[in-house]
């Protein structure tokens, strides 16, 4: 038999091992919170559990899970709002050294000593990357609910895990919405993307490129663009590649034309804008095309994609 310190400290082992799992392997925020203030409470003795996320915009934590023994405060608890300032005023601690504190319900807002019946809790910041994302907060509805440092160090640990699972989520958000901009972005300044490497095979076709040039992203993917468009200049000659390495890689402001054929075997005349997409090294791992058809009005414009080419490859 193991002693009993040690069967406690494998049940919280566990539990932060199964946390920790957990959200690394759920995308849902809502369900990954969710089992984290069902959890807690039982490391730590306690009966009431909550996690408010920050918003920035109003300056304010908002109820996003609450976990408890009462359904009708439970439901209060859900409509919780505390203004950062009142957070901050609880104690300096908590968002200025981003430490866990434990408030009597003297010192607690109205909204959570009356409403809630709080008469002690734990306050603990959820921290990923400097950023305060939110507040946990854990409390007893049938006593004191002390704590000892070993379980608020148990708290803390969670809550860098609920805190990843914060940040993931937002991060993931921002990255709908720039993709959402960017689809917006094409929607009117291009008629598609294409994405190629910096030797000019094809990686992909969005789908308004797809419907434009009639080929899907996997009959063309791994071909030279010059061979899977069959591309010439506005004059008609042939040109191997949608723009010189060089030209890829310095990222050309100015727009070329070329002829595409399209799957059909009609072919159209579009102006190609490329930008180099970058590693943290500063390597160039693949290059995107904006396509546009081109105004007849601008067709002498634009200089020819195979005289582009011509010049910017070097003499000798």
């Amino acid at each position: 038999m193991l002693p009993e310190d040690n069967l406690g400290d494998t049940k919280v082992l566990a539990a932060l091992l199964g946390i920790s799992e957990t959200v690394a392997g759920l995308s849902d925020l809502e369900e990954v919170l969710g089992l984290i203030v069902r959890i807690t409470p039982q490391l730590v003795g306690v009966d009431r559990c909550a996690i408010l996320m920050y918003d920035e915009r109003r300056q304010e934590f908002r109820t996003a899970q609450v976990f408890g023994p009462d359904r009708e405060r439970n439901a209060v608890f859900q409509r919780l709002s505390i203004r950062e300032e009142d957070v901050r005023n609880l104690a300096h601690r908590i968002l200025e050294q981003k430490l866990p504190a434990l408030i009597r319900a003297a010192s607690l807002p109205p909204n959570m000593a009356e409403s809630l019946g709080m008469k002690m809790v734990l306050i603990v910041p959820l921290v990923c990357r400097e950023r305060i994302l939110g507040i946990m907060t854990l409390d007893h509805t049938k006593g004191q609910g002390l704590f000892t440092s070993r379980e608020i160090n148990v708290v803390v640990a969670i809550a860098q895990q609920a805190a990843i699972a914060i940040d993931h989520a937002r991060l993931k958000a921002e990255a709908g919405r720039v993709q959402d901009r960017l689809r917006a972005a094409t929607g009117l300044l291009a008629a598609g993307l294409m994405t190629v490497t910096e030797d000019g095979r094809v990686l992909s076709l969005d789908p308004r490129a797809e419907a434009l040039l009639q080929w899907r992203t996997e009959e063309v993917a791994g071909k030279p663009a010059g061979e899977a468009f069959a591309l010439t200049d506005a004059a008609g000659a042939r040109i191997p590649a949608i723009m010189s390495s060089d030209l890829a890689v310095r990222g050309d402001r100015e727009p070329v034309l070329a002829s595409f054929r399209r799957k059909d075997g009609v072919r159209i005349l579009l102006e190609v804008r490329a930008a180099p997409v970058r590693d943290d090294l500063g390597e160039v791992v693949e290059v995107v095309c904006t396509l546009r058809r081109a105004a007849r009005a601008a067709l002498a414009a634009p200089v020819p994609v195979a005289q582009r080419v011509a010049s910017s490859t070097p003499v000798g």
